[in-house]
C-alpha cells in the first residue's frame, strides 16, 4: 500500500483556510517578509510511540508554522483599542482556532488509509513571538504556533 506523504497532506488540509491560500508558503526555509509563512518539520521522538499487541503503533506528528508580519512601534489608541501588532495577533489567534475547531469537528488531514487520525491540536492556546526584526523596513515579528496531530498507524498490523 502507498505511504502518505504527511507533510504534503498537512499543507494541503492548511491550505483551504482561505488566508493562508493568499500568502507565500516556504517548506523549512526562513524567508522573513510581511505576510510569508513558513512550515518547519520537526522531529518526532520514536520513544512516544506506543506499540499496541496487534503491531499498530499510536503516533504523533508535529509541524511549526511560523507567520512573518510587519509591526509597527506606535502605542495602541486608548479610546479604540486598535494597534496593527494587535490586529497581526488576532489574525494568527483566528487559525489557530481554525486548526482547533476542525479537530474538534474531526476535519482532518488524509494520512491514508492505513493511519486514523484521533486528534489535531495546536499546543498552545495562543500564537508565540519568536523574534523581532527591527532592522529591516518594515519591522518584522516572527509569531509561531506548533500542530500536533496523534494517529494511530496501522501499516504494520498483525492480524485483524
Amino acid at each position: 500500500m502507498a505511504t502518505v506523504d504527511k507533510n504534503k497532506a498537512v499543507l494541503s488540509f492548511l491550505a483551504t483556510y482561505p488566508d493562508i491560500q493568499s500568502n507565500p508558503i516556504f517548506i523549512n526555509f526562513v524567508n522573513a517578509k510581511n505576510d510569508t509563512i513558513q512550515f518547519l518539520t520537526e522531529d518526532n521522538d520514536k520513544r512516544l510511540n506506543k506499540p499496541f499487541i496487534d503491531g499498530s503503533v499510536r503516533k504523533s506528528y508535529t509541524l511549526h508554522m511560523v507567520i512573518s508580519k510587519s509591526i509597527t512601534d506606535m502605542a495602541i489608541a486608548k479610546d479604540i483599542l486598535t494597534n496593527e501588532n494587535l490586529d497581526d495577533l488576532a489574525d494568527i489567534q483566528e487559525i489557530m482556532d481554525w486548526i482547533n475547531e476542525q479537530g474538534e469537528a474531526h476535519n482532518f488531514p488524509n494520512f491514508g488509509e492505513d493511519c486514523v487520525i484521533e486528534e489535531m491540536v495546536t499546543t498552545a492556546e495562543n500564537p508565540s513571538v519568536d523574534g523581532i526584526n527591527t532592522a529591516i523596513t518594515p519591522a518584522l515579528a516572527l509569531y509561531s504556533m506548533e500542530i500536533r496531530i496523534d494517529y494511530i498507524d496501522y501499516t504494520k498490523v498483525m492480524w485483524s
